[in-house]
């Protein structure tokens, strides 16, 4: 009896063992076995784990890491009860913003998310995904952001700022309803992108017929006639000049004319030959001086340059000394004279006179310079003494007649 006792005893005794083992081992069970939230791009499962670290949970999840990828806490991280693993994933994303297209990486889980991320603001913009769109598993990887801007439209004398939500040059001009018309140009290119503050200039251009009418000159002929006296001219046969009329495409750019090209042109007057005679009669020698006329000579101011070849007055004696006025006038010959009557005329007896109207006719006889020195005379008539201008007044009257003066 005392023997089945005994053995009952060491029964249980090893069932106390065997119990004590199950709860110490049910106690280190729970006690490293933790529950975590893992969230991998926005989407979060609660997981349990025996791991030491976030890497280990991420790898026991079939989480695979790259290099660009986020995670929180970092890898190396420890395991806490309740903790939350947080895994955002590098995402390639083509971004087209205001027209202009970008291959991106982001680790944002949403449209919004991304702009943010890449320092875009949506406000007032015009987005082609809806903001809340996921970027998980390569969806919506391909949007569009157009953001709004002031843009300065230039066009038929106006400057106008016109706020817009555009890409283009050519959404702009739309949104402002400005119209191209077959030729206008633009300052850019329609399909440029714009960026706020920017101008678009329109080039209004336009090609237009003009007529102009152009005169033809006549031709003038000259032909040399002996019966004439030397120098005259005289119209034998009257030209006329003609016409013509051009057509010309004319290019203008906001109304300035840049090309013209020519595209016809018709006689619509036929031009008239002149023929004009010249003079080649030489003139007739002229008769001695009636009188000891004065030595000096002149040139007529309005009519030309003469000098009276006869008339009467004294010689040049070479008596260089001051002459009066009435000694001039004697030296002419007097009233009636036609020396007197021509210098009474042109200068009114002063030897020194000039022309007030051209400064170009100087003495008793009003000589050009170069009628003076044609004759021999040097320097200024008006210098020269009165005996000296009478001399080269007769010398030219010799030479080209008495129609060098208007008051012969």
């Amino acid at each position: 009896m005392f023997s089945a006792l005994r053995n009952r005893k060491v029964q249980i005794a090893g069932q106390t063992v065997v119990i004590t083992a199950l709860v110490g081992g049910t106690a280190a069970f729970v006690g490293l076995n933790k529950q975590v939230d893992l969230t991998v791009d926005g989407e979060t499962q609660q997981v349990r784990t025996f791991s030491d670290s976030v890497s280990d949970v991420l790898e026991s999840n079939d989480v695979d890491v790259a290099q660009d990828d986020q995670v929180q806490p970092g890898a190396d991280a420890g395991i806490t009860r309740g903790m939350n693993i947080i895994v955002n994933t590098s995402k390639d994303i083509d971004l087209t913003l205001d027209g202009v297209t970008s291959e991106e990486s982001t680790i944002g889980n949403t449209v919004a998310e991304a702009l943010a991320e890449l320092g875009v603001d949506p406000e007032g913009a015009e987005v082609s995904t809806d903001l809340d769109a996921t970027l998980a598993d390569g969806e919506n990887s391909e949007f569009s952001v157009v953001t709004p801007k002031t843009i300065t439209v230039v066009a038929d004398g106006d400057r106008t700022p016109v706020d817009v939500t555009a890409a283009t040059a050519q959404d702009v001009l739309d949104e402002a309803d400005i119209e191209l018309g077959d030729q206008d140009t633009v300052s850019t290119p329609l399909s440029a992108p714009v960026s706020d503050g920017g101008v678009i200039e329109v080039l209004r251009t336009s090609t237009d017929e003009k007529t102009e009418t152009e005169t033809i000159e006549k031709k003038v002929t000259e032909k040399n006639d002996s019966s004439l006296p030397r120098g005259e001219k005289k119209v034998e046969t009257e030209g006329k000049d003609g016409k013509r009329e051009i057509v010309y495409a004319v290019t203008t750019v906001n109304g300035e004319e840049v090309k013209r090209t020519k595209k016809s042109e018709e006689v619509v007057a036929q031009a008239k030959d002149e023929v004009v005679l010249i003079g080649t009669k030489e003139p007739e020698p002229a008769p001695a001086p009636e009188d000891n006329g004065g030595d000096d000579s002149g040139d007529s101011g309005d009519s030309g340059d003469s000098g009276d070849s006869g008339g009467s007055g004294q010689e040049d004696n070479g008596d260089r000394s001051p002459m009066s006025k009435s000694e001039i006038q004697a030296m002419l010959g007097g009233p009636g004279s036609r020396w007197y009557n021509i210098v009474k005329c042109e200068s009114e007896f002063n030897p020194r006179a000039v022309n007030q109207q051209n400064n170009a006719h100087f003495g008793l006889f009003q000589f050009k310079i170069a009628s003076w020195q044609g004759v021999g005379g040097s320097g200024n008539p008006a210098d020269a003494h009165p005996r000296e201008q009478f001399k080269r007044a007769k010398m030219l009257q010799q030479q080209y007649g008495w129609g060098q003066w208007a008051c012969a």
